[in-house]
């Protein structure tokens, strides 16, 4: 790994160790996992983007067939203020 050093606002650097700390991890991982989530998200994986070209709405519906028509566990519900969302 490469070492970098930055200047960060103190209050972004606050809000910053007091998630990490939330997360159980130290700040530099913090960094580390944002970058990374950051650079996925401007820069997707190829292969996911050609494997996507090739699905079909009919292949879709066809796997959706197989799944179970029935509520979500408790523990797999949303949150009340997400459901009220839709």
């Amino acid at each position: 790994m490469g070492a970098i050093q930055i200047e960060l606002p103190e209050p972004v650097r606050q809000r910053a160790a007091q998630l990490a700390e939330q997360q159980s991890m130290s700040l530099d991982r913090l960094i580390v996992v944002a970058l990374v989530e950051k650079l996925a998200t401007m820069f997707p994986d190829e292969a996911l983007e050609e494997r996507g070209k090739r699905g079909t709405r009919q292949a879709f519906d066809e796997f959706m067939q197989g799944v179970p028509d029935v509520e979500p566990l408790d523990s797999d519900q949303l949150p009340g203020a997400w459901n009220d969302a839709t």
